[in-house]
């Protein structure tokens, strides 16, 4: 009888942990970022270790405004799972290239392609942060690398055409402005109305 009891008591506690992260993320689809951040913190206390908490907390933590928190979760997330490209990613484009950290923005998404090397996001990330240092070449590199990996990646057409309007390549700009739109961007038409006359 004492076994069964125990038993009771276990699941329910376990239950309560669960209740606590999914709390979390309603609370964060909600929007209601502060809620989402207590809910995660609560649930941590009895499973420190668990990833996706961890990062979840981090993600409320960055719609909030707390970098340093964020930043403090992903590094978490990172020490417990060292191949978690989520971690990784979230580093690159949510601390470093927020801040202009250019080298270190391209360090991370080295990072997250030599675990996931078809990762259209981090190629892009990537060519935004050369851009950004003035290696354009790299730059296009990398958008290239993306939509050869994703041909429906807006972000890398819209990168991509941002760099051929640098170069002066207007036509080439406004074909791929047209095709991110064509991919259901809402951030072409201005672009388009500019650069495809």
């Amino acid at each position: 009888m004492k076994r069964i009891v125990a038993l009771v008591v276990i699941a329910g506690f376990m239950s309560c942990k669960n209740e606590n992260s999914e709390l979390g993320d309603q609370y964060y689809r909600a929007g209601d970022y502060q809620k989402a951040v207590d809910a995660y913190t609560e649930y941590l206390r009895m499973q420190p270790r668990d990833i996706k908490s961890i990062y979840n907390r981090g993600r409320a933590y960055e719609e909030l405004g707390q970098h340093e928190e964020a930043l403090a979760d992903f590094r978490k997330v990172i020490k417990e799972d060292p191949l978690n490209v989520s971690g990784h990613l979230s580093i690159a484009n949510d601390y470093y290239y927020r801040l202009k950290d250019y080298e270190n923005t391209i360090f991370f998404c080295e990072k997250v392609l030599g675990l996931d090397e078809n990762n259209a996001f981090a190629h892009t990330l990537k060519g935004k942060a050369h851009q950004k240092l003035g290696q354009l070449e790299e730059a296009l590199s990398s958008y290239n690398a993306a939509i050869s990996i994703n041909g429906e990646f807006t972000d890398a057409y819209l990168s991509r055409g941002s760099l051929r309007v640098y170069l002066k390549q207007t036509s080439r700009a406004c074909a791929d402005f047209k095709m991110a739109k064509s991919l259901g961007s809402d951030q072409t038409n201005g672009l388009i109305e500019k650069y495809c006359r």
